[in-house]
């Protein structure tokens, strides 16, 4: 039985909290409507959630969606699943980011702006760490717009995260920085 991670959602969701529509289900699982329909229809077809009345009112009926013991099983099978995907991405991505700062390294260039997501200098900064690298993170930025107000002898290199200006030539000309200075992670 082939289940996909948005199917995992709504399994989640439905393991989490009580649900009884599927407009609820979409907003608590963080998918569309129409993906939540069509996911739950899969699902009922398969065993593994089922519409149970759970409030027996004469004036109101009150259903909620519930998951049966092979909707459990099959949630415990994808969450490994899932775990063991994200945690091969996450050791790509460090591979892939240790590999552009030992270059940079190399270079004898040791002065790093950062510019991005502060998750990920975090990241950036635990890798340099962890690997005793004589790299130091001088400075953040979250926009590489920013870098206007940095003295560019301040760095050695700025780490670019995003390259959303249209490449490094323009980035370098809009913010005065020497082009050998910047220097995108991907």
């Amino acid at each position: 039985m082939k289940l996909s991670e948005k199917a995992f959602q709504v399994l989640d969701t439905l393991d989490r909290q009580e649900i009884s529509t599927q407009r609820q289900l979409a907003e608590h699982a963080g998918i569309s409507l129409g993906q939540v329909n069509y996911i739950v229809k899969s699902l009922l077809e398969k065993g593994l959630v089922k519409i149970g009345n759970f409030r027996r009112n004469p004036d109101k009926i009150s259903y909620a969606y519930l998951l049966t013991p092979k909707g459990f099983e099959a949630k415990s099978k994808l969450a490994v699943k899932f775990v063991m995907s994200k945690l091969s991405e996450y050791h790509s991505v460090r591979n892939r980011l240790t590999e552009k700062l030992t270059i940079i390294e190399k270079e004898d260039h040791v002065r790093i702006i950062f510019v991005g997501p502060p998750i990920v200098k975090e990241f950036v900064d635990s890798i340099i760490d962890e690997k005793h690298m004589k790299l130091v993170l001088v400075g953040h930025r979250d926009n590489w717009k920013d870098l206007k107000n940095i003295k560019p002898e301040s760095f050695d290199k700025a780490l670019l995260f995003d390259d959303d200006s249209g490449g490094i030539r323009k980035m370098g000309e809009a913010t005065g920085i020497s082009r050998d200075k910047l220097l995108s992670l991907w």
